[in-house]
């Protein structure tokens, strides 16, 4: 049976890998040399057989490479352990008996152990660097409610990536420009009888790739607190789920893109709407909106207008003649602040205030790729608040993000770019 796409990704990492200690050696030699030039040749091999399969599945998209990596990870046989400790205040218990060697250190470590070989993948369990892996189920607790508290998080598409990797490559369709007809550079005609058939083009693919960065919280917890793991682990992982979410959220709407996600603000990725001939500063009317409606092309049903509070009052003074298209939240139990031409509002503090480019924005957030890996590390330090008696714990997850595409798209027919995020010029 051939190997899963995933499969060879990590069988290309492990001949990697392989080459970089051998290439390590203080006795590096011509044996050593002839070894890692196989290494590195059967490297190259792998990864032709990767591209190949990937253009033999057809990753012309995002949504594509998904569903394949997903298969590939369905073959995977999960192993269910049982949980060694019964909450995460038990384990930075534990960390904290590990890090100061103190005499409950050696029970730790051997309870820490069972986390670590639990851990199906490298393990950062290792004292002197100050680094222990949060046990698996908890991990993927903190991380599942972090991204489902976000606003933004929460709507994205999400990529895990497995142990052997720290980034995520995909074949986007280089479609973007639809005037000439085609769709990702393929023409496809109409034959008559004995007519020669005529080239259908070249599919053109872009590869695009995200790689993953650290992102960390730290949290203070007095040493009288310690005596009380289960009111410690809530304390952790409520202050966790709102500092990740709270910072993914922040990145996917106005990341730099340099060591971090890359917002949508920052992206090439929005078509801005302009306004009306002589409207007021700080308005937003119903022209507006009916012109970023048209500009708009994604999945509507997942679709939300997404304002800064301050915007709130402009909308109920929007009308089309004498109807209007502001209806309160009132009327519907999954759009508290009621919609606007028939879509969710959803206020956000991350939009510019009222008469700002990116005060109200209609925007499709499945367009937005947002890759993870593995588990959530945990460190312990007594110094960093030792005059007030507290323990830090540091907490560091890995993950990217970026929009799907990197710009919009010009259909067919019009003059007028389409977008799954367009904004409102200011005012």
């Amino acid at each position: 049976m051939p190997m899963s796409i995933q499969a060879l990704r990590e069988l290309k990492a492990e001949k990697i890998e392989a080459a970089r200690a051998l290439h390590a050696k203080d006795n590096f030699g011509d044996a050593e040399q002839k070894e890692f030039d196989a290494l590195m040749a059967e490297a190259q091999a792998i990864d032709t057989r990767i591209k190949n399969d990937e253009r033999l599945n057809g990753l012309t998209d995002p949504a594509q490479a998904a569903a394949v990596a997903g298969a590939a990870n369905a073959a995977h046989i999960e192993v269910e352990h049982k949980a060694v400790y019964r909450n995460l205040g038990e384990q930075m218990l534990d960390v904290r008996a590990m890090t100061i060697d103190s005499a409950d250190a050696p029970k730790a470590r051997e309870r820490f152990q069972k986390v670590v070989n639990a851990a199906s993948g490298a393990s950062t369990g290792i004292d002197g660097e100050g680094g222990y892996l949060v046990e698996t189920d908890k991990a993927s607790s903190i991380l599942t409610t972090a991204i489902e508290t976000g606003v933004l998080s929460s709507r994205c598409t999400s990529q895990p990536i497995g142990a052997n990797a720290d980034s995520f490559s995909y074949m986007a369709a280089d479609d973007r420009d639809r005037s000439t007809g085609k769709r990702n550079g393929i023409q496809v005609y109409r034959k008559g009888e004995a007519d020669t058939l005529v080239s259908s083009g070249k599919a053109l693919l872009k590869e695009r790739e995200l790689r993953v960065e650290d992102m960390y919280g730290l949290i203070y917890v007095t040493n009288r607190m310690l005596r009380d793991a289960v009111a410690m682990a809530e304390y952790a992982k409520r202050c966790l789920r709102e500092q990740l979410a709270w910072k993914l959220d922040y990145e996917i709407f106005q990341g730099s893109g340099a060591g971090q996600c890359l917002g949508i603000m920052n992206s090439d990725l929005p078509v801005t709407v302009s306004k009306e001939t002589s409207q007021t500063a700080d308005t937003i009317n119903a022209t507006n909106v009916i012109k970023m409606l048209a500009r708009f092309t994604g999945d509507i049903t997942k679709a939300a207008w997404f304002i800064n509070q301050d915007c709130l009052p402009q909308l109920p003074l929007m009308t089309v003649g004498n109807q209007p298209v502001f209806v309160p939240g009132g009327s519907f139990a999954n759009a508290p602040f009621g919609v606007l031409l028939g879509l969710p509002i959803v206020p956000i503090e991350f939009c510019k205030t009222l008469g700002d480019k990116g005060d109200i924005i209609l925007g499709d957030f499945s367009q937005y790729l947002l890759v993870r890996k593995g588990g959530v590390e945990e460190a312990e330090s007594m110094h960093v608040k030792f005059l007030t008696d507290e323990m830090a714990y540091r907490f560091i997850t890995r993950n990217n993000g970026q929009p799907m595409h990197d710009a919009p798209i010009t259909p067919l027919n019009g003059s007028a770019t389409l977008s799954p995020f367009v904004m409102l010029e200011a005012r």
